[in-house]
């Protein structure tokens, strides 16, 4: 079996046959943590499930902001929204002039050698040219036109990466995120499943079941704090369109499964080169999404807000040096998005820079020791708690929120509205009883209260604003439009 002795101090990049690692991070839209085989057997995700067995899969895996496009930045710079402040899409501040320098990305060109690439969804509006060594942005949509002919999206991205596979220098490492977009919605369709445009024989695959609906919604959301059941309410609305009725519940999230199946299937193929390119045994494989969804749970659509549904998302690491004894198992521990770029960072031995505040995920499965013979997990035991952010500037329906996530319990501050939530997650796992005012619960209320203060002042950082200019590298200034 191989045993985890690696040393911090002369951090191992290279896997047992002396290859520096490669990266690959496969990346859907919109997929929460139970969409996935291995959590709910009606779904059908057999790549991603034989990927777990030989990997790591990690169940408590949460973001930290949860929407797209903020949630990438923390992808990329392995930062809190706080810090990285790229709230509004047309604002990425993580990717303008020096900022980009702090991202996984460009640490990996710049100390490293590597040769890094992106497909498809980057979603700010935002000039990339330079920012990758090899890129091809494309979103939006399930099907594309091309050549003539239709091509599904995750197809498009499979061949996409597949021909980065096939330019890339040989003689270098390479990094490449897989930026799928199904199943993410598409359009603002209320026909039954109409946002959903799966392929017809994945289709089939979920005909004839019945998809369970969320445990009794209609009463879930009554207990909701009243501005979340307010008719103007995103979350209600979108609900409204995608799963009012029982047969537009069934289609959508018939046609939502396929799209999983559909994205599955493309990783496998993505995997296959990598074995047929002989390179999979020394490629960092991650997956992993960039937030949750409702799917009608709570009664409710879309994500945004600090409950599970939201938070939560898959995570899979597939890593050459992890110990045999450890291949096939699920950690609990809470990871969590902003640990990405170290945990990339990390397999190229590169230390992660000062702006980050993630932590390497090998920790959890590398002793990683250091002089003095204590593993990483001994210096330091793994996190207990996270702070949740959600800081939504451009939309008045959709609140932002603060919140305390440990293992029991979870304390929401609805800001904005001065109002708070208690859940016991251990007894009310899904989050129907608000139980702050329980006299039995005083206590826990108040500290909580109080340490989420404190990781909310810990969190500030001075407001850089937003301007309207195109977001350029280094060598370029913004420029209004």
């Amino acid at each position: 079996n191989k045993k985890s002795t690696i040393s911090i101090n002369n951090i191992n990049e290279y896997t047992h046959d002396g290859r520096k690692m490669n990266v690959v991070v496969l990346f859907p839209d919109d997929w929460r943590h139970d969409s996935i085989g291995a959590e709910n057997p009606i779904i059908k995700t057999p790549f991603l499930d034989s990927l777990a067995q030989q990997g790591m899969r990690f169940r408590q895996n949460a973001v930290t902001t949860s929407i797209c496009w903020q949630s990438r930045a923390t992808l990329f710079t392995g930062q809190w929204a706080s810090r990285h402040q790229s709230f509004k899409l047309k604002c990425p501040h993580f990717a303008k002039g020096k900022n980009w320098n702090h991202t996984w990305p460009a640490l990996l060109q710049q100390k490293a050698g590597y040769y890094v690439g992106h497909v498809g969804k980057w979603q700010y509006h935002s000039e990339n040219k330079g920012r990758f060594d090899w890129s091809s942005y494309f979103e939006g949509k399930h099907v594309f036109r091309k050549q003539g002919k239709n091509i599904a999206a995750e197809d498009f991205a499979k061949n996409e990466t597949i021909r980065f596979l096939n330019d890339r220098p040989k003689d270098k490492p390479f990094a490449v995120t897989v930026a799928f977009y199904p199943p993410k919605p598409v359009s603002n369709s209320q026909e039954p499943g109409g946002q959903w445009t799966p392929k017809k024989e994945y289709r089939a695959i979920y005909d004839n079941m019945t998809i369970p609906e969320p445990f009794n919604h209609t009463t879930a959301f009554k207990l909701l704090p009243d501005f979340l059941q307010r008719d103007r309410s995103a979350a209600a609305a979108r609900w409204r369109f995608r799963y009012s009725t029982p047969f537009h519940y069934q289609e959508a999230m018939k046609n939502i499964y396929s799209l999983i199946t559909q994205v599955d299937h493309a990783c496998k193929e993505i995997v296959d080169e990598l074995k047929k390119q002989d390179i999979y045994n020394n490629t960092l494989i991650i997956f992993t999404t960039d937030n949750g969804m409702f799917h009608g749970a709570h009664g409710l659509a879309g994500k945004w807000y600090p409950y599970q549904e939201s938070i939560r998302v898959p995570l899979i690491i597939h890593d050459p040096r992890m110990p045999t004894e450890k291949q096939g198992t699920v950690d609990e521990s809470f990871t969590l998005n902003v640990d990405l770029a170290e945990t990339i960072l990390g397999a190229a031995g590169l230390k992660p820079n000062k702006r980050m505040q993630g932590r390497d995920i090998s920790d959890l499965y590398l002793d990683n020791y250091d002089d003095s013979g204590k593993t990483a997990l001994e210096r330091e035991p793994w996190r207990d708690e996270f702070f949740y952010e959600f800081t939504f500037l451009e939309e008045k329906e959709i609140p932002s929120s603060n919140a305390l996530v440990r293992k029991k319990w979870k304390f929401i501050d609805w800001y904005a509205f001065n109002e708070t939530q208690l859940f016991d997650l251990e007894k009310d796992p899904l989050e129907l009883n608000d139980v702050k005012g329980d006299p039995g619960n005083k206590d826990i209320v108040n500290e909580m209260k109080a340490r989420l203060s404190e990781l909310r002042d810990e969190m500030k950082e001075p407001n850089i604003g937003c301007d309207t200019g195109k977001y350029f590298l280094e060598s370029e200034e913004a420029k209004p439009r």
